[in-house]
C-alpha cells in the first residue's frame, strides 16, 4: 500500500466510498479531514474495494477500514493488519465508529475495544437549539437575548463574507496562547474558504459596526445531521456565541434532525461548554486492539 496526502482531488475516492455519508460523527468526513490534514498529517490509500486512513508521524494510527460492500471486509482488515505488521505498526485503530465494531464482530479476528469518551461527538436536536426552549437551555436563551438587545449587527454568509471572516480567524489565533492545533486550525479555516467552491459549506458571519466579530462554518453531511466545523467569536460580546448557534440553525438547519458540535478532546473548557448545550447523546467511537 501507498499512502498519499489529503489533496482536493481527493474528494472524488471520498466520493465513491462515502457517498451517501453513512455516519453522525466527523471522523471520516471528507472536509473535517481536511481541514486538519496538516495537523494530523492524514494520509489515505486506495484501491478498488477498500480505503485506508493513517493519520500521525512519529507513532501514526489508524481508522477502521472502509470498504464499498461488507464482502470485502475480512480482506480489507486482512490488508492493514498486514501492512501495520510488516512496518512494525501496534495493531490498534482509532475513531472505530459503532457500526464499524459491529462488522469487526462478525469476523474471525481476536480483538478488545474501549470506549474513547474524549473523541467522543456532541449531538444536539437542531430544534432545541433552534429556540433555547426549556428549562435546560434557560441560560442560552438569556445570553441570546442579551446580545440582540445591547448590539446592532447584520449577518452576512459564507459567499460574501469570507476575507472578513479570516481576518477575524487571525486576529482570534494572534489573541489567544499558541498552539500548534489553533496554528493548524487558521490554516484550515483559510483553506476552506478560499477554496469553497470545492466543498458545500454553509455559514453566518456576525458583523458589529461594520466589523466582523463571529462567524460559524457548517455542513450538512447527510439527511438527518448538520455539522459544526469551525465557530469563532469575539469573547467582548456578551451572547455572541449563543446568538451564533442559534442563528446559524435558524438559516440551514429546517427539516434536519441533529447537530453535531464534534469533540471535546478532553479539554475540561471545551467539554464544560459542550455539555452547556444539552447534548441528546454522545455518537461513540472507540480505540480498537487486536491481539
Amino acid at each position: 500500500m501507498e499512502f498519499l496526502p489529503l489533496t482536493l482531488d481527493t474528494k472524488i475516492i471520498w466520493n465513491k466510498f462515502l457517498n451517501p455519508f453513512p455516519y453522525r460523527n466527523s471522523s471520516y468526513q471528507f472536509t473535517n479531514l481536511y481541514l486538519w490534514r496538516k495537523f494530523n498529517n492524514t494520509m489515505y490509500s486506495a484501491s478498488e474495494n477498500f480505503l485506508f486512513i493513517r493519520k500521525g508521524t512519529v507513532d501514526p494510527y489508524f481508522m477502521a477500514p472502509v470498504y464499498s460492500d461488507f464482502i470485502h471486509a475480512k480482506k480489507a482488515y486482512e490488508t492493514l493488519l498486514s501492512y501495520m505488521e510488516k512496518h512494525g505498526h501496534e495493531k490498534i485503530l482509532r475513531d472505530v465508529e459503532k457500526s464499524q465494531l459491529d462488522d469487526l464482530k462478525k469476523l474471525p479476528l481476536k480483538f478488545t475495544y474501549e470506549l474513547h469518551r474524549d473523541q467522543q461527538e456532541y449531538i444536539y436536536s437542531v430544534d432545541q437549539l433552534q429556540t433555547y426552549q426549556g428549562k435546560a437551555l434557560h441560560k442560552k436563551k438569556n445570553h441570546f437575548n442579551q446580545f440582540i438587545r445591547n448590539h446592532d449587527y447584520t449577518i452576512k454568509y459564507i459567499e460574501d463574507s469570507a476575507d472578513e471572516c479570516i481576518e477575524l480567524a487571525e486576529k482570534w489565533f494572534r489573541d489567544n496562547e499558541y498552539s500548534p492545533q489553533l496554528y493548524h486550525e487558521l490554516q484550515g479555516i483559510r483553506d476552506l474558504l478560499q477554496n469553497r467552491a470545492h466543498f458545500d459549506l454553509k455559514g453566518i458571519f456576525v458583523f458589529i459596526d461594520g466589523v466582523c466579530q463571529g462567524f460559524t462554518i457548517l455542513e450538512i453531511i447527510q439527511d438527518e445531521v448538520i455539522l459544526n466545523h469551525i465557530e469563532k467569536a469575539e469573547k467582548t460580546f456578551n451572547g455572541l456565541y449563543a446568538f451564533i448557534a442559534k442563528t446559524a440553525l435558524e438559516k440551514f438547519g429546517d427539516g434536519i434532525l441533529y447537530t453535531n458540535r464534534e469533540q471535546d478532546l478532553g479539554i475540561p473548557g471545551l467539554r464544560k461548554s459542550k455539555e452547556s448545550y444539552m447534548p441528546l447523546f454522545l455518537e461513540d467511537k472507540y480505540v480498537v486492539r487486536f491481539t
